[in-house]
This record gives C-alpha cells, structure tokens and sequence, in this order.
C-alpha cells in the first residue's frame, strides 16, 4: 500500500512538472494579448482624446483585465510616490518587478521597456508612432510564443506524464 502511494504521488508531481511548464507557456500568451491591448488603448487615448499619461495610467489601473490593472495599479502607486524619479524608469522598474506575476517572458519585458523611451517625451503622434512600433514587435513575440505553445506546449505535458511512468517503473 505504501509503494502504491508513493507511485501515486511520484506520478502526480511529475505530471504536474509538465503542466505547469505547459501552464506558463500559455500565461506568456496571454500577457502578450493584454499588454498589446494596453499599448493600444493608451494609443488611442493619447491620439484621440489627448489624455495625460497619469489619468491614462489611472484608468488603466482600474482595467478588468488582471494582467493590466496589476502592472498599471504597481506604476500608479510609484508615481503617486513622487520620488523624483523619472516616468521612464518606474515604467522599466515596474516591468521588470511584475514580470514573473504577470508570466511575461523575458523577451517581451524588454520590448515593453523600451516603450519608456517615447512615453511623456514627445508629442502625442510621435509617441503613437513608437507605441505603434513597439506593439508591433510585440506582435511578433506573441506569435513566437504562440508558436512555442503549440508546438511545446503538448510536449512538456508529455514528457511529464512519462517521467512520472519511467520513475514508477524504475523503483518497482
């Protein structure tokens, strides 16, 4: 009975190796997804409406979307702060503060960091025009990792569940 419960629970932890590995596959899409919709709402409103960073950063911290309130909620609270620290870099420090929360990758953390250098700095189309340049490479980020998923994804779910058969088998 005691070597029946411990395969069980060697099986599960091996299995549940694979589905979280396949689970933050698919939590890097989905970060992607909501940062490419917040870049495009600030777009919007910085083009359309001509809103200042601070109220768009407001209203998104009050988004539906999790991912976009945790990461706008995080750079609302530093500004309110008014440390004398620039609106660039607590763009950059939030980012890379939050990024494991909000399951980004690495690749995709940089690209957004690099929306620092056109947010408050210029006027509003030319900070469109580089909103728009980043969104667009994030595009591509999400698309590899979507790739990543589907090709990955079902592997790693995989390689788990044998895992856990092999090392069962192996101490029988």
């Amino acid at each position: 009975m005691l070597k029946l419960m411990g395969a069980v629970m060697i099986f599960g932890s091996c299995a549940a190796l694979g589905l979280t590995a396949r689970q933050s596959l698919r939590r890097r899409v989905a970060a992607a997804d909501s940062m490419l919709l917040a870049l495009s709402l600030i777009v919007s409103e910085i083009t359309c409406r001509r809103t200042p960073l601070p109220e768009i950063i407001a209203e998104l911290a009050e988004n539906e979307n999790a991912a976009v309130r945790l990461l706008f909620a995080g750079l609302q609270r530093r500004l309110r702060e008014q440390n004398g620290l620039s609106l660039s870099y607590l763009w950059r420090s939030n980012l890379r503060d939050n990024r494991t929360a909000l399951g980004m990758g690495v690749s995709e953390c940089d690209i957004l960091c690099e929306a620092a250098n056109y947010l408050g700095r210029y006027d509003a189309s030319e900070q469109a025009d580089g909103l728009r340049q980043v969104s667009r490479r994030l595009s591509a980020a999400r698309a590899a990792a979507a790739e990543e998923l589907q090709n990955k994804g079902n592997l790693y779910r995989t390689c788990g569940i044998a895992l856990g058969i092999l090392v069962i088998l192996v101490l029988i």
